[in-house]
This record gives structure tokens, sequence and C-alpha cells, in this order.
């Protein structure tokens, strides 16, 4: 049964989400107005205990919000008893994913969910008009894609670039519609053209690159405080993927062309872009100042495309694939075979010539020498099983309960842990948000402790419901004993290794 307002208990999820989609660029609508607005009226509706979850930046019509995410784990995990939204279409503006919220998962989950600014409160009943409001804020998002699309059309017919200025330029700060020449980036882009020229693959020049200290282009990038969206690298500073190299050799935008509609979507609902065929791009020549002349751009898509290709075999994966590491630098080994000989099979690690990570050789092993050796191995504790049936199994039984009543213990400890630093999260929230009242602290230290506390706390969400679902399972578990015989036996005469007996 829910309680009245007034006695209101749990916790409060305070989620805050703006978009450039929203047109909230002015301070009424700032996030951190937003906080005080959700923290003043879940403070009226009797909760105390308040998490905030933020997206900022980051549009309506997709769900794969980070901490909106972080939310329904927190929710799924048991912690979470209200939300409070400033308008439904902060949840989102994909009607259908909305409804199943209001509808569906909040309903079972027990979650009174308040939208201040729409006056819905799920705990006074149902608000019939509630599915209508979803519904005109996805029109909304619709009408936003279909004028931003407009816009970008005719921008794009008329030479002004759609993309964010590859590496090597930087935009213009008179105008920044138009790109110009960031000397120490395009010098490097020119150093890679003239080792392609040298007859280097992108896999030399990027080893090259890396020898020589030159930080990659995301990097780079951090290095001068520009931001670019999508994922970031993981790779090291001054590593250089060789995918990369290829890629700046083949952008026709360093003769100076502005090429636009490389790629659309299908929809404002599918983020996923689809290369646009050639004949419907809209091609500019000459529109700012080249990095690299036409013809040496010729000379090396010539190149690129004359290069010899080595004849490929398709080849069934072998049963140890995935499951072979490298001794020294602990990355996948690779399955090959010989281009010569294809019965000659093997695996290898290639970080050793990739430039990625430091391996001092290239380690390798015979797929038939290793299928002989662990062919080997098997028959062997197959057979020592047989003949010492009672010891083994006894021995085998008594370390397995060992090794999981340690395993065990341990996950305890972490889940313990876990759970104690919950509760100290919550009240230094509390304390917090005394001291940005009282004005002990301002507002710009109070939003980033606030970030940083809601980050820890919903990760500790995420691990909490992982573990106390493995202590579950490993509560359920018990060994038997016949299944164990048996499955060794089953390998006495085996004569193959398969992808079972390798799992």
């Amino acid at each position: 049964m829910k309680q009245s307002s007034k006695y209101a208990t749990g916790t409060a999820a305070l989620y805050c989400r703006l978009s450039r989609d929203d047109n909230m660029d002015n301070e009424s609508n700032s996030i951190q107005n937003l906080k005080k607005i959700l923290q003043k009226v879940a403070k009226e509706k009797g909760y105390a205990d308040t998490i905030f979850f933020v997206d900022d930046g980051i549009t309506g019509t997709t769900m794969k919000r980070p901490g909106f995410q972080k939310m329904i784990q927190a929710i799924e995990a048991g912690y979470i008893s209200a939300v409070f939204v400033k308008d439904l279409s902060r949840l989102g503006r994909n009607y259908i994913e909305v409804g199943k919220l209001t509808e569906e998962f909040f309903p079972q989950h027990d979650i009174r969910l308040i939208a201040v600014s729409d006056g819905v409160d799920s705990d006074e009943g149902e608000d019939d008009f509630t599915p209508f409001r979803n519904i005109m804020n996805e029109w909304y998002a619709k009408d936003i894609s279909k004028k931003r699309r407009i816009v970008n059309k005719m921008k794009g017919n008329s030479g002004i670039p759609l993309s964010p200025p590859p590496y090597g330029y930087i935009k213009n700060p008179g105008d920044p519609q138009f790109w110009v020449i960031d000397p120490e980036a395009a010098e490097v882009v020119r150093r890679i053209y003239r080792l392609a020229l040298e007859g280097n693959g992108p896999m030399q020049i990027a080893t090259a690159l890396c020898e020589a200290g030159i930080l990659n282009p995301s990097a780079y990038r951090t290095s001068k405080g520009i931001s670019k969206g999508g994922s970031k690298s993981t790779l090291e500073p001054t590593k250089w993927n060789h995918t990369t190299v290829k890629k700046i050799l083949t952008l026709q935008e360093y003769c100076g062309d502005v090429i636009n509609f490389k790629s659309y979507s299908k929809s404002y609902k599918v983020k996923r872009r689809i290369e646009n065929p050639e004949e419907n791009r809209a091609i500019f020549l000459n529109v700012h100042e080249p990095i690299i002349d036409r013809i040496t751009w010729e000379k090396v898509q010539s190149l690129h495309t004359t290069r010899r290709r080595r004849t490929t075999v398709t080849q069934e994966p072998s049963v140890f694939s995935g499951v072979m590491k490298c001794p020294e630098c602990g990355g996948n080994l690779t399955f090959h075979f010989n281009q010569n000989n294809h019965d000659i099979k093997f695996f290898s690690c290639n970080n050793h010539n990739s430039g990625l990570r430091k391996c001092s050789s290239t380690h390798y092993i015979r797929l038939d020498f290793l299928e002989q050796v662990v062919l080997y191995e098997v028959k062997r504790l197959a057979c020592f099983a047989n003949e010492y049936e009672n010891d083994f199994i006894k021995a085998m039984m008594g370390r397995s309960a060992k090794v999981a009543q340690n395993d065990r213990a341990r996950k305890q400890r972490e889940l313990d842990a876990l759970l104690a630093r919950d509760k100290e999260l919550d009240m230094l929230f509390e304390r917090l948000y005394e001291d940005n009242v009282s004005g002990k602290i301002d507002d710009a230290r109070f939003a980033k402790m606030a970030k940083r506390y809601e980050q820890e706390q919903g990760e500790a969400a995420g691990k909490i419901k992982a573990l106390r679902l493995e202590l579950k399972k490993a509560d359920g578990k018990q060994m038997d004993m016949d299944f164990f015989l048996e499955t060794i036996r089953r390998y006495t005469d085996a004569t193959t290794i398969t992808k079972r007996s390798v799992s």
C-alpha cells in the first residue's frame, strides 16, 4: 500500500536531462536549476533521501543515456521508491518507450512518478492525458528532426561543411562554419602522405609515428581542449592505429574540398549512419586551403588501389580460438594459416609488430603441436581419475568446495563493503545539500561533488545487484558426484579435442 506524501519514505531519484533539441540554453533551464526545482519538490513531498541522475546534452529520442540507465539499474536493484522529473519529456521523446515506463515498468517496481510541470503524480491516480503528452513529446522531436534535416540540406548544398573539421584543420575563428589549417597537425598529415609515397603501408606508418612520439588525433584534440563526440580512445597518447592512418590517406578534404552527405540515417529514431553512394554526395572543390596538393593525393590513392593483396582462404576457426593468450602482453593469440601451405595452422601474437602494445617477440605455436599436447594431458588426467577414482573425486570435490567457499566469502565481503559505502554516500549527499542550502559551499562546488557521488553510487548499485545474484546462484549450486565422474570417463578414450572439452 502506498503512503501519502506527508509520510513518504524511501529514496527518490531526481532525473535531469537537457539537450540541444529542447532549446534549453538559458540559465533558468540549466541542469543546476532543474536540480534545485526537483530537490525542492521532493522535500515538499516528504523525500529527504534523494539521488540525482543527470544526462546533459543527450537527446530524448534515445533511451540509451548513461544517467537514465543508471537510474533504471538502481530501480531494478530496489533502491528507488520515487522518480521526479520536470516534465514527462525529460524521461524521453519516444512515446512507446516512455509509455512502457509509465504504464508497466514503474508500477511493477512500485515507483511513484512525479512530473512537476505536467502536474503528474501517480499516487493521486492515473492521468488519462499522460499518453497524449508522450505522443506530443515525440512529435516535437520528430518536428525538430525534420527542420534540422531541411536546414542541413540547405547548408550542405551551399557548400558549408556539415561535419566537424578532420585532423589537420580547425574551425575558422572568424567564421566557424568553415575550416582553416592547423599548422601543427597539418605537418603530421603531410608526413603521413610522404611516408605513403615512399612505399610504407598504414601499419608501418603508424609504427613510425609511435616511435617519433607524435600524439594521435584523439590525444592531440584533448591537449588542445577540443571536444569531439563518440567513444573515447583507449590507446596511449602516442599510439597510432593503422585504421586512423588509412582514413587520413583517403580523405579528399585534404585537397581543400568539402564533401557533404557522406552518410545518412533512416529515421530520427535510428542513430546508425548509413554510407551514402558517391552519386548522392555534394562535392565542392577548393573551398578551403589544401594541406595536400591534388597530384600527391591522387598518387596515394593510386598506390592504395594497386597495392597487391594476398589471396585469402576461408578457414573454420580453431576450437582454441578466443582462449589462447600471449604470456607476455596478455593479448589474444590470433589464429592463422600459412599462405603457401594452408595445412600449416598456428596461433601468434600480433602485438609485437602492431605498435599497439609492448611485446618483445611474436609468440608462436603450431595448432597440430598444441592439439597433441592438450589431448595427451586430457587422456592422462582421465586415466589417473579412473585408476584412483575415489581419491581423485574426494580431492577434487574437497578442492571445489573450498574454492567455492572462499569465493563466496570474498563476494560477501565485497557486497558488505559496497552496502556500507552506499549508506555513507547517502549521508554525504544529505550533508552536502545542507551545506549548499546554508551557503557553506557554493553551487559550482555542490554540483561537482554531487556529480561525483552520483556516479559512484550509480556504479555501486549495478555491482550490488550483480553480487547479490551471484551469491544467490552460489547458494543453490551443489556439485553432483555422479555427473562429475561421468564427465571424467567421457574423455578417457578421447581421440580429438572438441570445443566443449576446451571450454
